[in-house]
Order: C-alpha cells, then structure tokens, then sequence
C-alpha cells in the first residue's frame, strides 16, 4: 500500500503528468522571479506605486510600512517562485502563490475595470503592460497554480528535503541584498526615462514639438486645466504644465519632459541645465517626508562645487508660490525650483537624491544617505572626488547572480552526492537487519524443536545464491 502511495506521489497517474509539471514549474517559477527581481531592483518604484494606491483609496500609510511592504511582496515572489522552479517545497510554495494570487486577481480586476492607476505595477518600469492584459495574465497563472496545486507533489523534487532550506535561504539574502542596496543607493539597473548615459540637457529638445501639454491656470483659489488651443484669457494666471502624451521624433518611444519652474512660474529648464561642466541636482520628489537637516550637507556641497566653477540647485515639488518660503525655512543656501514629481521619481529614486551632470550627460546617481559629505569636502580633489562617486549597480548585480548560481549548483552537487551515500549506507543497513531478523528466527525455531525446516529455507538460500553466482 505505502508503495502504491509513493508511486502514486512521485509520478505515477499517467505518464504526460511529470513532464507538464516540470514545463508548469519552470514557466510560473521564472515569471515570478523575474517579478520579484525587477521590483527588488527598483524597491522605491514599488514604494511609489504603493504611494498611488493608498492616495486613490485615500489611505494614510507610514512611509517604513510601505518601504517593508515593498521588500516583502519582492521577496516572497523572488523566493517562492525559485522554490516552485526547482521543485522544493512542493506544498507550501504552490499554497504560498497562491495565496498570493487570492489578493492580486481581485485587485487587478478593480484596476482593469475602475483605472485608478495607469498601470498596476507588476514588473515594475521594467515592462509595462495594460490593465486588462494583467488581468487576464493573473487568470492563466491562478489556473496554473491550481493544476500545481493537484499534481506538483506526484513529481520528484530537485533538491532533496533536507536541503531545501539551504536553497530557499540563498535566495533570500540574495533578494534582500539587491533590495538593500536599490533602497540605499539606487537601483542596480535602470529602467526609466534618465538613465546614465542619457543626455538630459536635450530631453526637452528633439521631439518636444510633437508632445502634447496640459496647461494649469487658477483664478480665484480654482485651478483648471487647458490644452493649447484653449487657453484662458489673461484673468487667470498660469500655474504649471504637464505631458499628456506626444512622441519623440528621434526614437518613436514616449517621451518624459523635464520643465524647471523658478518662482514666478518661468520655465527656466535651459538657464537651470545649461549642459557645460559638471552640474549637481538636488532631487526631493516629496518634500513632506524629507528631513530639513539634509540641507547643511547641501550647503556644504554648493560651497564644494562652486570651488571648482560647477553648479548645484534643488528640484522639489511644491507649490510656486511656496518656493521661497521653503527656501527660508529650510535655510538653503543653494537655489530651489520646482519640477512636476513624477517626472522628479522618474530621474532618481529616493526621499533625497543627487545627479550629477557632466556637460549634460547623466554621470550618476545616488541617494543622500550614501554620501559622506564630510569625507567628501575634506578630499584633496573634490571635483575628482565627485565623480568617483559613480556607483557599480549593474556589475554588483552581475556577480551576485553569478554567485547565486554557483551556490546553487554547489548546493546540488552536495546534495546528490550525500544522497548517494545515504541511500546506499541504508541499503547495506537494511540487509544487515534482514539477515539478522532471519537468523534471530531460525535460532528461535531451533530452540523449538524445527531446526530442519530453518535448514531447509537456508539451505534452499545457499542453493539460490549459488544458482545466481553460476548464472
């Protein structure tokens, strides 16, 4: 009966089920890894996108909460999805996705049919697909999981029982590591519309003609939009514009505008990014969750920059109105202009962040609080310093995937090879328990008077044994 159960468990039940697993176990794996992988990349861009959820539902939520929340829905999708890849933890990992699935079917049927959000943030900036394709991807993968669900525990695993821990644990500080490091520097990899490299000082540039603009004007406390060729009469007064569409002329793709507004609502984008020598920019997409003592240090790196005729400023998002007020309050000394904030996130991830320019072209980025700026003030080149500043993202992802996968296949070989001894030592265990059980019985049928017949069965054993050498 228990071997009927355990054929019945590790791939009996017809013979197309342990393939069909394996292709259901690789296919769900991957498509989990790779979402959990590229929100752990870019862990503010889940940050924010959490931020548009909970303004939608207008929900208060700690800025940590929303930081721990992010990391944990990354993890859980990266781990889980290599655990039901490779075959461990053949229950729980299914089970886990989907429970997973029982919160994100239903929330990203609301998304599909009430649009609160432009898209719902699966992968991230990474690939951005439609509301209702992401609808319809949840469907299938439920369906999959629940055929996992029925069948993934008929097929053997990769990794044996005992080491399935070490797998899932090697993961995990991998998961948190990329996390941690996109948290508190920036993402390893970028995926938006600034990345390094790209000229920024012409992003308004080539294309900006073909875009389409949404104008604000208020007048009497009441603000309302406009498209260019509806403008309002002088009565109302401008307040900022927005991109609602348009295509670049160079690359075809959408294009994400850049408009630097001083305090008279100029747009002094060209003054403030002139795109000669090296230009520092101060990047505060939400200034209410900023620290005003971050601004010492920014004085200290104007002062810095100004030494060797380079140039810093801030790019926040607040009112115009309320620019030189922030200015006094926050006692900066450098010059403060207000951008739109989502095009600010899209430059550089983090509560406070510095880009720097090098004749406009994006050198790096980094967040504030990696940054020594004592350290860097006092270097004897602070010009040289500061470009060394550029952080290895991208090769620090390369070699942690590739130490991954070394632990990974150590882990396999590992465990393989003590599974062979361990199978091989219970199998002679095994017989030597056989034997002894048989001549326990045989001693005990002599002191009962049927010694013959236990000398028959031994003797009929010594005749097969010798029958199977001859053969």
């Amino acid at each position: 009966m228990k071997a009927r159960k355990q054929l019945k468990r590790e791939g009996g039940g017809g013979k197309w089920i342990p393939p069909t697993v394996w292709i259901f176990r690789l296919a769900i794996g991957a498509l989990f890894i790779m979402s959990g992988l590229v929100k752990a990349i870019d862990i503010w861009g889940v940050v924010f996108k959490f931020g548009d959820y909970f303004t939608v539902w207008d929900i208060s939520v700690p800025n940590s909460l929303s930081v721990l929340g992010a990391m944990a829905l990354s993890s859980a999708e990266f781990v889980l999805g290599a655990m039901v890849a490779f075959g461990c933890f053949r229950r729980t990992a299914v089970w886990g996705l989907l429970a997973m699935m029982a919160v994100m079917l239903p929330l990203t049927f609301y998304v599909w049919l009430e649009d609160p959000v432009s898209d719902c943030g699966c992968f991230g900036d990474f690939m951005v697909i439609g509301n209702g394709a992401t609808f319809a991807k949840n469907v299938l993968i439920t369906a999959v999981l629940l055929f996992l669900a029925r069948y993934n525990r008929r097929v053997k695993c990769l990794y044996h029982p005992y080491s399935q821990w070490l797998c899932g644990v090697a993961c995990f500080v991998f998961i948190t590591f990329v996390e941690l490091y996109g948290y508190n520097v920036q993402p390893m990899v970028d995926f938006r519309s600034f990345p390094v490299g790209s000229k920024l000082a012409e992003r308004g540039g080539p294309g900006e003609d073909d875009a389409e603009f949404e104008f604000i004007y208020e007048k009497g406390g009441v603000q309302r939009r406009y498209t260019a060729d509806s403008l309002p009469d002088s009565t109302w007064t401008f307040v900022d514009r927005e991109i609602i569409g348009g295509v670049s002329a160079d690359n075809g793709q959408e294009m994400t505008d850049l408009s630097v507004m001083d305090a008279d609502g100029e747009d002094v984008t060209e003054d403030v990014i002139s795109g000669e020598g090296l230009e520092l920019i101060v990047v505060v997409p939400e200034p209410e969750r900023a620290d005003l003592y971050y601004t010492s240090f920014i004085n200290e790196l104007f002062e810095m920059v100004a030494g060797f005729d380079g140039s810093l400023v801030e790019l926040t998002d607040i009112p115009l109105d309320s620019i030189k007020g922030w200015q006094d309050f926050s006692m900066a000394e450098f010059p403060i202009y207000r951008a739109e904030g989502t095009v600010l996130k899209e430059l550089s991830r983090g509560v406070v962040s510095l880009v720097l320019l090098e004749d406009g072209v994006v050198r790096w980025k980094r967040n504030m609080g990696s940054i020594d700026v004592e350290r860097l003030v006092r270097s004897e080149n602070p010009r040289q310093a500061l470009l060394d500043l550029a952080p290895a993202g991208s090769d620090l992802l390369r070699w942690s995937v590739v130490w991954l996968t070394i632990a990974l296949l150590v882990l396999l070989v590992a465990d393989k090879f003590f599974c062979v001894i361990f199978i091989s030592k219970k199998g002679g265990e095994a017989e030597n328990k056989y034997v002894n059980l048989q001549k326990q019985s045989c001693d005990q049928a002599s002191s009962n008077g049927l010694s013959s017949s236990c000398e028959v069965k031994q003797a009929d054993g010594k005749d097969k044994d010798a029958g199977g050498r001859a053969d």
